[in-house]
């Protein structure tokens, strides 16, 4: 299997940081001489780098939303919506539900 390949084989693993690298990888293995071991442990590296990235990302862009609740929503903003239009009813859901099933 090739680099051309194997890239499209390892996004598929989702393995996205690998896939990323190893062209680079690759020459720096050739360079140094790098046992095999080495080499697989660099991209393992370089992997689990980028997921630690991505979750410390999410869980960034996470914490910064608001939590939002109809317990704090202002109902007085608008009078023309009442607390019950918003809160779903159980009659309501099940007819909801039952008109999809019956289609």
């Amino acid at each position: 299997m090739n680099l051309i390949e194997l890239n499209p084989a390892l996004r598929q693993l989702r393995l996205g940081g690998i896939a990323a690298v190893l062209e680079t990888r690759l020459h720096q293995a050739q360079a140094e001489a790098m046992p095999p071991i080495d080499f697989l442990s660099c991209l393992v590296s370089d992997e689990l780098t980028r997921r630690g990235d991505v979750a410390r990302r999410r869980t960034k862009q996470a914490e910064s939303r608001p939590q939002r609740t109809l317990d704090n929503f202002d109902f007085n903003f608008n009078k023309r919506e009442s607390q019950s239009d918003l809160r779903p009813s159980h009659r309501r859901l099940h007819r909801s539900v039952m008109k999809m099933l019956c289609f």
